[in-house]
């Protein structure tokens, strides 16, 4: 007996290859701006601006909870629920899926908003994030998903 696929995934907000990935993008721009012959005031510029992208990229991305396809007599690109803890806390948003990325150990989702305004907004969730099941599962989204782009 054949049984449908729905996507109704959990998201873990912390992720250790996320955190990997900054490390190795700072450790990267910190050689190379040590390499550079840059005086002491120059330095303490380029940190401040950096603490300040750093600080508002934090504060204000947010952080997808739980993602939830619609159900299977619909699209699968219409009604998705996403919940999203934002700075005002956790809100339910209503989106429809244009694409999904698949890479080795993460997905980039993009999708359009519908609710509580629209906007485009583009998530990603890296393989830790995830049960493994799950991550199968998503993995099979971008594949149908592609799939049918091409």
């Amino acid at each position: 007996m054949a049984t449908s696929l729905r996507i109704d995934t959990a998201i873990k907000p912390a992720s250790y290859l996320r955190v990997l990935l900054y490390m190795s993008l700072t450790s990267a721009m910190v050689i190379l701006a040590w390499l550079a012959p840059l005086n002491v005031w120059q330095y303490v510029i380029i940190s401040i601006v950096a603490a300040a992208v750093t600080g508002y990229l934090i504060l204000s991305r947010p952080v997808l909870l739980h993602m939830s396809q619609p159900p299977l007599s619909q699209r699968v690109d219409r009604g998705w629920q996403l919940m999203i803890k934002t700075s005002r806390g956790d809100e339910l948003w209503q989106a429809q899926m244009v694409k999904v990325h698949n890479y080795r150990w993460a997905m980039s989702f993009e999708f359009n908003i519908v609710e509580p305004y629209q906007r485009s907004l583009s998530m990603t969730v890296f393989c830790d994030q995830v049960s493994a099941e799950q991550w199968r599962e998503l993995n099979i989204l971008a594949n149908v998903s592609s799939a049918k782009s091409k």
